[in-house]
C-alpha cells in the first residue's frame, strides 16, 4: 500500500477546505480495494470535532509542528524561509514511512514525493481583488509549487487552461481531479418539521433563495442585492438567505458595504445574513430553498455547486465557464448584470434536476479511482527514474 499523508490545517475562513478533504477521504474510504494507507497530520490545538472527522478515514498524527505560531512551527517556517528546506517537517513525516504528501502546498523533500492541488487562478482573472504584494506572492508561490511538485492537481478543464497560460510547459505534470461532495444521509430524511424548525431558528420566510458563500467580494453578493432592490421597486418581494463567514481579509470594508446597502434600501426583510451556521443547517437550507444561487465572479470547482449537484438541487449560477462545465443543468445569468439576474428571479419556478444515489455513487468511485491512479503514477514515475 502507498502511504500518503495530508496536513489537516483548516481555518474557519475556508470551510471549503475542510469539506474538500472530507469528501476525498470519504471517497477513498468507500473503495472496495484499499490501495492507500492514509495519515492526516494535525496540530495538538486542532479542535476535537475536526480530529474526529479525520479519524474516521485515516490515522491522525498530532504534533505542535502543525499549530500555527508554536515554537516548532516557528522553526519550521524559519528553516523554509532561510534555507528553502523542510528537514523538520520531513523528519515528522518519515516516522510513518510516508511515500507521498498530498495537497499541502509544500515541496522540497529529499525522499517524500508531493502531489499538490491548485484550487484556482483567481488572482490572474481578478487582480483588482488583491494587493500588489499578494499578487507577487501568489505568482511566485504558484510557479514554485507547479515546478517543484511531482504532480499538480487542478479541479477543472477551465483551471487546466489557466495553468497552461500561467506556466507553459508544465501541463504535462498536471492532472484534472473533479471532486465530488458527499451529502449526509440525514439530508434525505428532512421533512416539514425540519423546515419549521429552520424557519423559527433563523426567522426566515417560506419561499427563499439561498446563498451559502462566504461574504468575500469576488462572491458577488452585491449583484444579488441589487437585483432584489430592482424587484422591490417593481413591488416584487423575494427573500434571500445568506450564510457564511462575514469577513474578507482582502477587502475589509466589503461586508460593511453590503450591510449598508441593505439598510439604505430597506431590504432587511428581503435579505437575511446568518453568518456561520451549523453544517447540518447548510444542507437543510439547501433542501428547503426555492433554489441555491452562486453569483460568483470566479470559481475553481465550487463546493457549493458540488453539494447541490450531489443531491440534485436546482441552482441559479453566474455564467462562468467552470459553472457550465460543472453543472450544465443549472439556470445561468450574466454575472455583471443585475437586470439579468432580476429577470431570472422574477420568473423563476421550481425546476427538477434528475438525480439518483446510483449516479452519486458512480461519480464518487470515479473521484477516488482517479486520485489513486494519480498516486500510483507518482510512485511509478519515481521507480522509473
Amino acid at each position: 500500500m502507498i502511504k500518503i499523508g495530508f496536513i489537516g490545517t483548516i481555518t474557519k475562513e475556508w470551510i471549503g477546505g475542510l469539506n474538500y478533504f472530507r469528501n476525498l477521504l470519504i471517497a477513498l474510504d468507500a473503495q472496495q480495494k484499499k490501495d492507500l494507507d492514509i495519515f492526516v497530520y494535525v496540530g495538538k490545538k486542532t479542535d476535537i470535532e475536526t480530529k474526529k472527522i479525520f479519524k474516521k478515514y485515516g490515522t491522525v498524527i498530532e504534533s505542535s509542528l502543525f499549530d500555527r505560531k508554536s515554537i516548532k512551527w516557528f522553526f519550521m517556517k524559519m528553516e523554509e524561509k532561510i534555507f528553502g528546506t523542510n528537514f523538520l517537517l520531513e523528519g515528522v513525516l518519515k516516522k510513518n514511512n510516508l511515500d507521498i504528501l498530498s495537497h499541502s502546498f509544500i515541496t522540497n523533500f529529499s525522499e517524500i514525493k508531493t502531489i499538490n492541488w491548485v484550487p484556482d487562478f483567481q488572482h490572474i482573472h481578478l487582480p483588482q481583488m488583491f494587493s500588489k504584494k499578494e499578487l507577487n506572492h501568489r505568482n511566485k508561490k504558484y510557479l514554485e509549487i507547479i515546478k517543484q511538485s511531482d504532480t499538480i492537481i487542478v479541479s477543472s478543464q477551465d483551471s487546466l487552461k489557466d495553468l497552461k497560460k500561467f506556466a507553459p510547459g508544465y501541463e504535462k505534470k498536471s492532472k484534472i481531479l473533479r471532486f465530488v461532495s458527499q451529502p449526509d444521509d440525514s439530508y434525505y430524511q428532512l421533512d416539514e418539521n425540519d423546515k419549521d424548525r429552520l424557519k423559527e431558528k433563523y426567522n426566515i420566510d417560506d419561499n427563499f433563495f439561498y446563498i451559502p458563500n462566504q461574504l468575500w467580494k469576488h462572491k458577488n453578493h452585491m449583484l444579488v442585492f441589487e437585483a432584489v432592490n430592482l424587484l422591490k421597486k417593481e413591488n416584487v418581494e423575494i427573500s434571500i438567505v445568506c450564510s457564511g463567514y462575514q469577513d474578507d481579509y482582502r477587502n475589509k470594508s466589503h461586508v460593511y458595504e453590503l450591510k449598508s446597502f441593505i439598510e439604505k434600501n430597506k431590504l432587511n426583510h428581503n435579505i437575511k445574513l446568518l453568518g456561520l451556521v451549523d453544517y447540518k443547517d447548510v444542507f437543510t437550507l439547501i433542501k428547503f430553498s426555492k433554489a441555491v444561487i452562486n453569483p460568483s465572479l470566479f470559481e475553481g470547482w465550487s463546493s457549493t455547486v458540488e453539494e447541490c449537484k450531489s443531491v440534485g438541487k436546482n441552482m441559479i449560477l453566474s455564467d462562468l465557464g467552470v459553472h457550465k462545465e460543472q453543472y450544465p443543468e443549472a439556470t445561468f445569468f450574466d454575472r455583471y448584470n443585475a437586470l439579468s439576474l432580476k429577470n431570472v428571479l422574477k420568473n423563476y419556478s421550481h425546476e427538477t434536476i434528475n438525480y439518483s444515489k446510483k449516479v452519486l455513487s458512480e461519480r464518487t468511485k470515479e473521484f477516488a479511482d482517479n486520485y489513486v491512479k494519480i498516486a500510483k503514477e507518482v510512485i511509478q514515475n519515481n521507480l522509473n527514474k
